[in-house]
């Protein structure tokens, strides 16, 4: 039946030596992944490339562990160390996002079926359908197709208002719950009208996808635990697969169809963008190197990661998260030039920091109106019974 995917490793006691067929090759895939990566650089002679952005690896080093182990993912990492530090547009950290991704959580959906892990697969349908549509119109309207790697019409400072915001309310919300009693469901409550909710929430998503590269994630996990009332370890590796398929789509449009990894250098400059002529410092614009760096790091940091997240306390991964969200605000109000002057700017930052959360909670309150089940919220305590402790978990 569709109305879980009920995915388990056998529970029956091994010997110490032995591993589950499952855990093992959770393990060869980043090194298949690593051996294909090399033999891509060798052979395109890229490896000065590749060295070059360093910078980017090390960021996704902590990206990776995010990805492995919270809702949030590695663009949570990524794209306010592009923007901020590494000088990056959000253009071009979007599609990195979505590219690295598309590796990452490829291989995080790949772990998570072959270690049996439970995920609610009619969830993922319908939030990777909506969520795709989402991403797609919002490239459609908001996209600039005139200029390289489509960056938005609404300029630079209102993305990365509109990424603080999600950071900072998804932050906001992680801790509110991790503070409410054990919870929960295994399965979300299904139906008409819980599918039509998952489809309008997974739709803004996907919008928010196709700006910062990540967001479908974030937000179909805290439907699934602040509304439905689903246990986390469900809800994650949902989320997961969800946001796998929308960054395969966008890996697919951005990078290989509108040609935006097919990027040129000539010495220290950019000089082609998919077959359009461009002179950008390719510190920032090369999209290329900066996607091969990070390639090696995410196909073993996602897995690691999750390995981290089983032997740490949640409300440790709670407060990293919550330090990361209140830095992200932090450096977006200082700077974001614009914030100083821009009082539209200024009311939509404030705003949204305040709406958002707001809103899941109003969500949360009317959860049984909503999709026919009282959400009993909370990110702590033990899983209920049936859900072992590996179950969500990314390989």
């Amino acid at each position: 039946m569709l109305s879980a995917m009920r995915t388990r490793a056998d529970d029956r006691p091994r010997p110490r030596h032995h591993r589950a067929p499952g855990a093992v090759l959770s393990w060869v895939l980043p090194g298949v992944a690593t051996v294909v990566w090399a033999l891509v650089v060798t052979t395109g002679h890229s490896w000065g490339r590749v060295t070059a952005h360093w910078a980017s690896a090390v960021t996704m080093l902590g990206g990776s562990f995010l990805a492995g182990s919270s809702p949030e993912g590695g663009g949570a990492v990524a794209f306010p160390v592009f923007t901020k530090v590494l000088h990056v547009s959000p253009a071009v950290a979007r599609t990195f996002g979505l590219s690295i991704q598309a590796v990452g959580m490829t291989m995080a959906v790949v772990a998570i079926v072959v270690n049996r892990r439970r995920l609610h697969l009619p969830t993922a349908l319908v939030a990777s359908l909506s969520a795709v549509v989402g991403f797609g119109l919002t490239l459609a309207v908001a996209g600039r197709h005139d200029l390289v790697f489509w960056p938005a019409r609404f300029g630079v400072a209102w993305v990365k208002a509109t990424f603080s915001v999600l950071l900072a309310g998804t932050s906001v919300l992680m801790i509110r719950h991790l503070r409410r009693g054990p919870h929960h469901h295994l399965d979300p409550p299904w139906g008409p009208r819980p599918a039509l909710v998952v489809a309008l929430v997974a739709l803004a998503g996907g919008g928010l996808s196709a700006l910062a590269g990540t967001g479908a994630n974030i937000v179909v996990f805290l439907l699934l635990v602040v509304v439905f009332g689903v246990h986390p370890k469900v809800a994650l590796p949902t989320a997961i697969l969800v946001m796998a398929v929308v960054s395969l789509v966008g890996l697919g449009v951005l990078g290989v169809l509108d040609g935006q990894l097919d990027v040129v250098v000539a010495a220290d400059r950019v000089v082609s963008v998919g077959g359009r002529p461009v002179e950008l410092a390719a510190s920032s614009a090369d999209l290329w190197g900066l996607w091969m760096a990070a390639v090696p790091v995410v196909v073993w940091g996602a897995p690691l990661g999750s390995w981290a997240a089983a032997r740490v306390r949640e409300a440790t991964l709670v407060g990293f998260v919550a330090v990361l969200a209140a830095t992200e605000v932090v450096t977006t109000c200082i700077l974001v030039p614009e914030l100083r002057h821009d009082p539209r700017l200024i009311a939509y930052l404030v705003g949204g920091l305040v709406a958002v959360p707001a809103l899941f909670v109003w969500a949360e309150r009317r959860a049984e109106a909503l999709v026919g089940r009282p959400a009993v919220p909370s990110l702590a305590g033990p899983g209920p019974p049936g859900l072992g402790a590996g179950d969500g978990e990314q390989g």
